[in-house]
């Protein structure tokens, strides 16, 4: 503002001296002069919108020192809070040592009594039980797998016993079947077959096979195909007979191989 009035009274004393053409040139000067008094402003403005975003950020840092300020104090509290417990920890641990040292008193005077010196001295005595222990146990062990394994080849032969004495009651049993002898009662040549006179509830079934004998010499081998009430149908058995003998009614057959097929 002051500017601009001295600017004003200036130009005006210098169009009254040089006329017209006085009053051109100060138009032009007034006229380059606002273009400087222009480029203050802004650079005040400017200037001015510079301390406003300053002093914003004097703002913004104001409250961050404040919010650390709180930031501060609250550490601090948790500070002296913790060196408070710590001081009553270490109050309570005092006392614990205390009452340690008393009990270590205690238990040297319980040692005394029992002839011995220190706690080193019974750990040693301890460890001397424990290998004794150790060393026994392992003796038991022993004795356990000697007795296991002797008590396995018992069950072994046991076993091996039962299954001897079943094989000799099934062949005692097998015996006593080939004990029976049955007659021929007749010959079929043609179809190759006999009829023995022996049918159910004999030794005879199904999977036997017959050995005929004649005056204790064997004419050949049948095979059953029929086992009937009172008789039993067999096929006589291929090349069994020698040659130049055939089976005759009245020869005897018995059991060769029970429960066996022939062949």
């Amino acid at each position: 503002m002051i500017l601009a009035a001295g600017a004003g009274a200036w130009f005006s004393g210098l169009s009254g001296v040089f006329g017209i053409n006085g009053q051109y040139q100060d138009f032009k000067e007034m006229i380059a002069y606002r273009k400087v008094l222009d480029k203050e402003i802004r650079d005040w403005t400017g200037l001015r919108n510079d301390m406003i975003k300053n002093r914003g950020r004097a703002a913004e840092e104001n409250l961050s020192l404040i919010s650390n300020k709180a930031s501060v104090t609250q550490q601090r509290d948790e500070q002296l809070s913790k060196s408070s417990e710590l001081k009553e920890e270490e109050v309570k641990l005092n006392a614990d040592l205390s009452k340690i040292n008393q009990q270590v008193q205690e238990l040297k005077a319980q040692l005394s009594e029992f002839g011995v010196s220190s706690v080193e001295e019974i750990q040693a005595r301890m460890e001397a039980t424990e290998n004794a222990n150790k060393k026994l146990q392992e003796e038991i062990d022993q004795i356990k797998g000697a007795t296991e394994v002797a008590a396995k080849k018992r069950t072994e032969q046991a076993t091996e016993l039962a299954n001897r004495q079943k094989e000799q009651a099934e062949y005692r049993a097998a015996l006593a079947k080939n004990s029976g002898e049955y007659p021929v009662l007749s010959v079929d040549p043609q179809w190759g077959f006999v009829v023995i006179g022996a049918g159910q509830g004999s030794n005879i079934d199904q999977n036997t096979v017959l050995l005929v004998t004649r005056d204790g010499r064997s004419i050949g081998k049948l095979k059953v195909t029929s086992l009937e009430k009172n008789q039993t149908v067999a096929d006589i058995v291929k090349d069994s007979v020698p040659a130049g003998m055939s089976i005759q009614p009245g020869d005897m057959v018995q059991l060769l191989r029970p429960v066996q097929s022939a062949r």
